[in-house]
């Protein structure tokens, strides 16, 4: 920084901050400034400096920077209005500077002490006035950056949540395709060990060498097969579907419960299992008829895979605070802590020989859907017990599902 010859009062005239100050105060003003030139990438104000010095630019164009971190300054902005005033807030709040002035390029500014500048607010009323517009006009300039750098930030973070939203539904797609990929690959095999049974006896009946009985046995066998070639598809194109629309509509549990009991048992006894029902619920549900008994048919069937003659399935329904409680529970052999913490994922068939593993992971998404919560109690040797809670009408477990449906219920 070198001093210059400070410029004529009739300069200084043409400036706005000056331009309604009379000549006698002017000179009084003239009189206390020094007039300064600053070479381009010279520093004008420090930060965190303490204010000593107002200036007036007169030439150039100042650069405003912050240091943000460890040799690293963030530019805020540049100041080139002719006769506009800056560094003045230090003065005005007795603080260290917020931010630094530097020379973007040479310039020229008037620099007045801290001294003498309250003294010329005392004095001089009019200068007063020009220093509180020109205050005002900065802040608005600079509120008017602020939102602006703002906007064009929740723009970009806008964009950006766009592009993580697309990228999120690209490796969902792709996880979805290779994960029935690999399920195909999976139950490929237990795939064709019912089609092969259906097409063995098929050709034993085409013999014509049999007699009634044996051909009945036949034919019994190979609706089985069906039975259990179907279930794996059905159970392929559920997940490869994902989430269907729900259909809900508000249902008197005790019949409905009543009903998929009728359903279930047959199979039950073609085994010699017990079938015991403890339905104590009486109040209405919402509920997707079809889907959610595909959840009961579901834990029953693996219930089936680990009950004897002398095993017993046990279905109950009661009312808790939240709605209704369901509990299908077996005496079979139980399930090990690892078996129990990974039973609802896909694929995951803890020895089975037979089943995509698919069967409780489409449990678990029904309930979900159905704003339930589903656990599971059991011990190696203890028997296994599902636990489904189900919200009543009006009362939700879980914020509500976006595949829902909602059907009044008939009469109401």
């Amino acid at each position: 920084m070198k001093r210059i010859k400070k410029p004529t009062l009739d300069s200084l005239k043409k400036w706005k901050i000056f331009e309604h100050i009379p000549d006698a105060e002017l000179e009084q003003i003239h009189s206390k400034i020094e007039f300064c030139h600053y070479d381009h990438e010279e520093s004008i104000i420090r930060e965190n400096s303490i204010g000593d010095q107002i200036f007036i630019l007169a030439s150039g164009k100042v650069r405003i920077e912050k240091q943000v971190r460890e040799n690293e300054s963030e530019v805020l902005g540049f100041y080139d209005e002719v006769g506009g005033l800056f560094g003045e807030m230090a003065l005005l709040e007795d603080k260290p500077r917020s931010a630094g002035m530097i020379a973007d390029t040479d310039c020229e500014v008037l620099a007045v002490s801290k001294e003498d500048f309250l003294e010329l607010v005392h004095s001089v009323p009019l200068f007063t006035l020009s220093v509180a517009k020109n205050i005002s006009q900065f802040l608005r300039e600079t509120d008017e950056r602020l939102i602006n750098k703002l906007r064009k930030e929740n723009d970009e973070l806008r964009h950006i949540n766009y592009r993580l939203q697309e990228t999120q539904e690209e490796l969902i797609g792709k996880e979805r395709l290779s994960l029935i990929g690999r399920m195909a690959s999976t139950i490929l095999h237990d795939m064709k060990n019912p089609m092969s049974t259906i097409g063995g006896y098929a050709q034993l009946i085409k013999m014509k060498k049999h007699s009634g009985e044996q051909l009945a046995k036949y034919a019994d066998i190979i609706a089985k097969q069906v039975i259990q070639f179907t279930t794996m598809t059905q159970d392929l194109l559920s997940f490869a579907q994902g989430g269907e629309q729900m259909r809900l509509r508000s249902v008197q549990m005790a019949g409905y419960l009543q009903e998929c009991c009728d359903s279930l048992i047959l199979k039950f006894e073609e085994r010699g299992v017990s079938f015991v029902r403890d339905l104590k619920f009486e109040g209405e549900v919402r509920i997707d008829n079809g889907r959610f008994f595909r959840v009961l048919e579901n834990i029953a069937n693996n219930a089936l895979d680990v009950l004897d003659e002398k095993g017993t399935f046990t279905v109950h329904s009661m009312e808790v605070e939240t709605g209704i409680r369901i509990i299908l529970e077996d005496d079979g052999y139980g399930m090990s802590d690892e078996v129990r913490e990974n039973a609802f994922k896909e694929f995951y068939t803890h020895g089975k020989r037979k089943g995509t593993g698919l069967g409780l992971a489409i449990v678990k998404r029904i309930v979900d859907e159905h704003d339930g919560l589903i656990n599971i109690e059991s011990e190696d040797g203890e028997g296994t017990k599902f636990i489904i809670d189900l919200p009543a009408v009006g009362y939700n477990l879980l914020p509500k599902s976006k595949h829902q449906i909602l059907i009044p219920f008939e009469g109401s």
